[in-house]
């Protein structure tokens, strides 16, 4: 039996709300679509639906990665150019890999300042197969 669902979208779980939601608006160069007071905030855009929420009181271990590994879970962001996005993202507060190569074409890895992973990727590097 399938879950039966209106909608699906991405969440983060954020104890420092505020500073998520000013990395995430500056990374989108827009605010928040929806804003309930300091607990959670959406972002909805054609093919993304990313909601920012503070966990509730002593619930925040619940959603922080450990420091011993990185969350499996990547919010992909295809961009133009992976080094101009990349830069964005320290420049914002994160931190980013530097650019490689791969079959599809160049990508970087990023981290948005709570540690949950961006994975920058530029279609159309030499080794992209034709379309």
């Amino acid at each position: 039996m399938a879950i039966e669902r209106a909608e699906a979208y991405t969440a983060i779980g954020s104890e420092d709300f505020e500073r998520s939601i000013a990395f995430y608006s500056g990374l989108f160069g827009r605010e928040p679509d929806e804003r309930l007071g300091d607990v959670y905030g959406a972002f909805r855009m054609p093919g993304l639906h990313l909601g920012i929420f503070r966990p509730r009181r002593g619930g925040g271990g619940d959603f922080r990665n450990p420091t011993d590994r990185r969350g499996g879970l990547s919010l992909v962001l295809a961009v133009p150019s992976v080094e101009r996005a990349a830069a964005e993202v320290g420049r914002l507060g994160g931190s980013a890999s530097p650019a490689f190569e791969t079959s599809h074409g160049r990508e970087a890895y990023a981290y948005d300042p709570d540690g949950n992973r961006l994975i920058l990727v530029e279609r159309g590097g030499p080794t992209d197969p034709p379309a």
